[in-house]
């Protein structure tokens, strides 16, 4: 064998065995009975950032969770070619259909949530605009820059973001919304966009603006209400702004103005991780202003609490607990509801 041709088969060999050397983390596994998609997908081209660099190539694992916090895709980050330059990203595949496997999970069940795995640290990272609603735009995933035509950038900074949000709620009230959310600090935060959407597919529209507290680390909590929402279901989102003109976006609540005939807790993502963030929507009329959530363990001790709800929707951060099955628990004083959470 000559140089020439043993080269080209070591090179061989590597490329054939590249795989071996960028195994997805745990935290990326398919559900059981799921396996990548092929031709029951749609495809999902991102560029990724890590601490304002490129992320390391080869290494580190990008993957979309669907509401049900199941992997519906998953891609290592590589080389791409996106806006004329070479970039670090991936084109991932995410399952829309069944198919004809046994495996359910795919992304069309509410908002979805993009992760990136960071090898050289071993965590589990989110960007700014990581849960956005996902449709698909012509064989396209329909990301949160709003097409399907465009490679959404996702910039997953591991310094702590500008302002940090406790909580994010939508609650009805009679035909207007009435939306509050909290910070439990800030840094150099001009103010707050609300924006308003009938459909979750990204189409959202600034309805109003509230100025932030610039640099505290004290606990604030801001109000706006919504005076014309649409009839049905009204989808929310905040769009946070820094002196400096960047800006962020809050995870999606929801509220409905025809009012449910029963009563119900819906929770996602469900499976959860400790410390991650829930969303809690209260569909029905429950008392308004009354009802209760109580996060209790398998000894029926209170983990947390929130008060002074209403039909519509919470958005918060999970506490620190151990994985385990927890049950959430709504109550008003006339009904009792209560819902299996799994934190893992």
């Amino acid at each position: 064998m000559n140089k020439y041709n043993f080269t080209l088969l070591v090179s061989a060999l590597l490329l054939a065995s590249s795989s071996l050397f960028a195994q997805a983390p745990a935290a990326f596994d398919f559900p059981n009975g799921c396996t990548q998609a092929t031709l029951n997908g749609t495809s999902f081209t991102v560029e990724v950032k890590l601490d304002g660099m490129t992320a390391e190539n080869n290494v580190d694992w990008v993957a979309v969770f669907n509401a049900d916090e199941e992997v519906v895709g998953r891609a290592v980050v590589e080389e791409i070619f996106s806006n004329g330059s070479i970039v670090s990203g991936a084109t991932l595949v995410l399952r829309e259909t069944q198919g004809s496997t046994s495996c359910a999970a795919v992304y069309t069940n509410g908002p979805v949530t993009m992760k990136l795995f960071d090898s050289s640290t071993g965590d589990v990272l989110l960007a700014g605009n990581s849960i956005f609603p996902a449709s698909n735009d012509n064989g396209e995933v329909n990301g949160p820059d709003g097409s399907g035509a465009t490679v959404d950038v996702f910039d997953f900074l591991s310094a702590a973001l500008p302002v940090t949000l406790a909580n994010f709620s939508a609650t009805p009230n009679r035909n207007k919304v009435d939306l509050t959310w909290s910070t439990s600090s800030e840094t150099e935060n001009s103010y707050f966009e609300v924006q308003r959407s009938s459909t979750p597919d990204g189409n959202f529209q600034n309805i109003g603006k509230v100025l932030g507290n610039e640099t505290t680390t004290e606990f604030n909590t801001y109000e706006y209400t919504d005076i014309n929402p649409a009839e049905g279901t009204n989808y929310y989102r905040l769009q946070q702004f820094d002196l400096d003109g960047t800006s962020d976006f809050s995870p999606i609540v929801v509220a409905d103005i025809a009012v449910a005939a029963e009563r119900s807790v819906a929770v996602y993502p469900n499976p959860t991780a400790a410390g991650n963030r829930m969303t809690v929507r209260l569909n029905g009329n429950w008392t308004a202003g009354g009802a209760n959530l109580q996060l209790v363990d398998a000894n029926g001790r209170q983990i947390a609490n929130w008060a002074g709800l209403s039909n519509g929707s919470l958005n918060t951060e999970l506490p620190v607990v151990k994985a385990g099955i927890y049950q959430l628990i709504a109550t008003d004083g006339k009904e009792r509801t209560t819902t299996r959470v799994v934190i893992r």
